[in-house]
């Protein structure tokens, strides 16, 4: 199989482009038709509390395989 340069450089071109315009499509506002009631916000704070508690509850069973507590 032949590889042919004019188009290994055209891909490689035009994945370097995509990395660049595809994150400012991304960051480009949009009009939104959204509605977010009053409890998600709630919802919001909770979640993070779950995952900075599961986190820290992790952490330490994991911490315990190397330092297990004396009896």
């Amino acid at each position: 199989m032949r590889h042919d340069t004019k188009t290994h450089t055209f891909l490689f071109a035009a994945a370097k482009l995509s990395l660049l315009v595809l994150p400012l499509l991304l960051a480009t506002p949009s009009k939104a038709s959204a509605y977010a009631d009053p409890g998600t916000g709630a919802f919001v704070y909770q979640a993070a509390y779950a995952a900075f508690l599961g986190g820290a509850y992790y952490l330490r069973k994991f911490l315990n395989r190397f330092w297990p507590k004396r009896k």
